[in-house]
């Protein structure tokens, strides 16, 4: 019998992955990963050598089986299991169980080794004794005044960060097999992180078909965009050099055994945002849609991936904060529409209540402010500069036509409340543009326009009249009290 051929599935490598979308050999990834992830790059030896192998047990994990978070952070709490909502797969412990098993042979000497060769940092160490549970006071580097990490712990916790931190330099400088059992198994389960680390970046970057941008720089740092469609701006995206942070200690963010490590140093982290311009011009991102990464490569492998994930919604997408859309309707939105929005006289008032009032008059908005208020209080769209619909002499069509090009449509006891409130265009206090506008919503003209304001607003509250909705007060109640 002809065996079948294996499946793309069952055929598919992150080795093989990885590699083509760093544009390198195979035997090269250890290098291009931690270019990729920001990484110290691993000194030929038994570093290199135990990354190939680490790289070795991630090689034919599914695509989407583990999360890159879920792998470093069961590295972290190793040999804990990791307390995180959603809860860890256990795929990411089990992955981590093998990590282990490659690193449990290592002798103390071969262990510093590898340290050095990986370019495990001062902090990273600190930290991993810092965490330590119960350590042998025996075994502990003592203070100047003979007390314990313990005793310092106990006391003043940056104290022991301190001691860690000066007991560190001395420990490394000595015989390994002279080490403490906590600070050697401290160094293993720091080279447990580095290695996961490794890991998650490779299967990071093997998740995903490679999604390419052009680039460009700007006064900031780098630009690319995805045409959409209908859009006039298109999806962009930006990365700008992160703010370098100082390390919590001095000397922590130099590696433990600074010989043994490649001299080439990480080139810091990049924040990269995904979005899309206001008509301005003024860059809005996508709130969830943006993070600091360890490097430029990362952050713009974060970033292409993005957009490459957005672009199938485009047609649904608002802008996080403005509620613009990405793509404008060039007719008025149909009731299939997915970015449709029907706002009810409802939640019209509950933005007037959240815009508030005005004392002074001569600080009261205009009609278009006062749209922005309300707007921007629930989320709604509102026009911008140089938008014509922007202006204070524009008429209420121009910005229903506005708000039906956003997809949002109001109902017909909103846009009489709208339209009471939005009459007069000068400078206007809040509470005299809700009066108005209450007014006229209040007043149906006919039993139909009644049944739409009673379906709309819903019952008031027992022996309330509507005009104690003028008051703030009792405006606020009424919204509060369930429809």
């Amino acid at each position: 019998m002809t065996p079948e051929p294996p499946s793309p599935a069952a055929d598919f490598s992150r080795i093989r992955a990885a590699a083509a979308a760093l544009d390198c050999p195979a035997g090269q990834l250890p290098v291009a990963v931690a270019a990729f992830t920001g990484a110290p790059a691993p000194v030929p030896g038994p570093a290199r050598s135990l990354l190939e192998a680490v790289f070795a047990v991630v090689d034919r994990v599914p695509r989407h089986e583990i999360g890159t978070g879920d792998l470093t952070a069961a590295a972290e709490d190793w040999p804990a299991l990791s307390v995180t909502v959603p809860a860890t797969p256990w795929q990411a412990a089990a992955l981590v169980d093998r990590l282990v098993d490659l690193l449990r042979p290592l002798s103390a000497g071969r262990l510093r080794e590898v340290a050095a060769g990986l370019g495990v940092g001062v902090g990273d160490l600190v930290l991993r004794l810092h965490a330590a549970v119960e350590p042998d006071a025996r075994d502990e580097p003592e203070k100047p005044a003979g007390r314990t990490l313990r005793d310092a712990l106990d006391a003043d916790p940056a104290a022991a960060l301190r001691v860690w931190t000066m007991a560190v330099g001395e420990l490394a400088a000595g015989d390994p097999d002279a080490w403490p059992r906590v600070f050697e198994d401290a160094l293993r389960g720091t080279v447990l992180e580095a290695l996961a680390r490794a890991a998650a970046g490779l299967l990071r970057v093997s998740r995903f078909a490679p999604a390419p941008l052009e680039w460009t720089a700007d006064g900031r740092g780098l630009t690319a965009c995805r045409p959409v469609p209908g859009s006039p701006h298109g999806l962009q995206a930006r990365l700008m050099p992160a703010p370098a942070q100082r390390p919590l200690l001095p000397g922590w963010d130099r590696p433990v055994w600074p010989d043994g490590t490649n001299s080439g140093a990480p080139g810091g982290a990049w924040r990269w945002e995904a979005g899309w311009p206001l008509p301005d011009g003024t860059f809005q991102p996508q709130a969830g849609y943006s993070a600091t990464e360890q490097s430029r490569a990362l952050a713009q492998f974060a970033a292409e991936q993005t957009l490459a994930e957005l672009l199938p919604r485009a047609r649904g997408l608002r802008q996080s904060f403005t509620g613009r859309l990405l793509i404008p309707r060039s007719r008025p939105p149909a009731g299939d529409d997915p970015a449709l929005r029907v706002v009810t006289l409802r939640s019209l008032l509950r933005g007037v209540s959240r815009a508030g009032g005005d004392e002074d008059d001569d600080e009261a908005p205009t009609r278009a402010q006062a749209w922005q208020r309300i707007a921007e209080s629930i989320s709604l769209p509102a026009p911008r500069h140089p938008e014509p619909a922007a202006a204070d002499e524009r008429t209420l069509a121009q910005l229903t036509d506005f708000l039906a090009a956003q997809a949002v449509v109001l109902t017909p006891p909103a846009l009489r409340y709208l339209a009471g409130a939005d009459h007069h265009a000068g400078p206007l206090a809040m509470d005299r543009r809700h009066a108005r506008g209450l007014r006229r919503a209040m007043e149906p003209a006919t039993a139909e326009e009644a049944a739409q304001l009673e379906a709309d607003l819903g019952p008031l509250l027992p022996g309330t009249a509507w005009t104690e909705l003028l008051d703030a007060a009792g405006l606020e109640r009424f919204l509060d009290a369930e429809p």
